[in-house]
């Protein structure tokens, strides 16, 4: 009698659930149950079982995921099924979607209380801070009492640092097949140990870590900042690709400054003793042009991207209480405040604000940066010095 796999149930089958977490479970011998609206997807992934991963960079790897299937996110019964049984569940559906899955995991923990099943962890991968402690807010709000203690002490909300780099398919891509997926190599994922219920299955890639903050603060001021940087600079100049806006004269200074006195600052922040390293790894992976990521991609939403504890202004945050220099991410910001492209409706938002209300008024109100402070200043400057060229 063959034994049964073990089951991982995670929410969206799109590039992170099947362009990393997919991988993740499948190397650790685990079939995954994905859960989905997206009708094509969910009946693909059933009709195929298995789907490709193509490894790109420096060296091209296929891997042929298998031990997959897929269930409709409108169908509860069959998610609260999956759920009461699996022995992990992980999430990666865009933190707005958050609240739609909310209700059918609180109906899956309700199940598990019922059977009495053993605590589970769910691995909350989404580009949102605190978005551990959210997703179980809302799912909190669907149980009773009872229920919520019975959660508190047996459901884990884990978040997680997604650093792995997964290109959107092209529409051309998608057409030749709706399940292929291309990535980086790159496979690591730091999850919060200290929320952990029980003990965390071995699951090839997944790395504990007790400062979980500190590992947060490093992806969105070095990772994301980065990304960033090549984003507003290299759209700037009238650059297509961010890898080439990586090798640009005018691009590159800017950039390298930005990550050194980030750097300095997390190090003396979180006492990072690898951070050198960090980069110069963050940068050769930037280089891979086989991930296709265009400045435009990497700039967009410019309105979120200066949220005051964002990636940009939060890092010169984070540089001014350590001592840091903020020249080089005010330069970054002044052109995240230039950024205009007719095809993101966040930048026009952001441009028509700064015409109707001035400069100062959005560098408060988007950036929480008063008209008296020194960054304001130093932002101010460079937005109305520096030559911007049309791309």
């Amino acid at each position: 009698m063959m034994t049964k796999i073990p089951t991982a149930v995670h929410f969206g089958a799109g590039n992170i659930g099947r362009g990393f977490l997919g991988q993740l479970y499948f190397e650790s011998n685990l079939a995954t149950v994905f859960v989905d609206v997206d009708t094509d997807m969910v009946d693909a992934l059933n009709a195929r079982g298995s789907y490709l991963l193509r490894i790109v960079g420096t060296k091209t790897e296929d891997i042929l995921i298998r031990n997959v299937r897929a269930v409709h996110g409108g169908s509860q019964n069959e998610v609260v099924e999956a759920l009461s049984h699996c022995l992990i569940a992980s999430t990666a559906v865009g933190a707005n979607a958050l609240k739609h899955i909310a209700p059918v995991i609180a109906a899956g923990v309700v199940r598990r209380m019922e059977i009495d099943a053993p605590p589970l962890n769910i691995i909350i991968c989404e580009n949102l801070a605190g978005a551990g402690e959210h997703l179980r807010s809302l799912v909190c709000g669907h149980l009773t009492s009872e229920q919520v203690h019975y959660l508190s002490v047996n459901v884990g909300f884990v978040q997680a640092v997604v650093s792995r780099m997964v290109p959107i398919p092209t529409a051309e891509q998608r057409a030749a097949d709706l399940l292929e997926v291309r990535a980086e190599a790159y496979k690591r994922l730091p999850v919060d140990a200290a929320v952990v219920v029980g003990e965390l299955p071995k699951i090839v890639g997944f790395e504990p870590v007790a400062h979980f903050a500190a590992h947060e603060a490093r992806k969105l001021y070095t990772h994301n900042c980065a990304h960033a940087a090549l984003g507003y600079l290299g759209f700037e100049y009238g650059i297509e690709y961010g890898y080439d806006a990586l090798t640009d004269a005018r691009v590159r200074p800017v950039l390298e400054s930005a990550l050194s006195e980030c750097g300095q600052a997390l190090v003396r922040k979180y006492g990072f003793e690898d951070q050198a390293a960090h980069v110069a790894q963050l940068l050769e992976r930037f280089e891979n042009k086989d991930l296709g990521d265009t400045c435009f991609r990497l700039a967009r939403d410019p309105i979120r991207k200066l949220a005051p504890q964002d990636r940009l202004v939060g890092a010169a945050r984070l540089c001014e209480s350590q001592g840091s220099k903020t020249a080089p991410l005010a330069r970054v910001i002044a052109s995240a405040l230039r950024f205009s492209s007719s095809a993101d409706p966040s930048s026009l938002q952001l441009q028509t604000r700064i015409a109707a209300d001035g400069l100062e008024a959005v560098l408060a109100d988007v950036c929480g940066i008063a008209e008296d402070e020194p960054l304001h200043s130093e932002i101010k400057d460079l937005y109305l010095s520096t030559t911007v060229e049309s791309p």
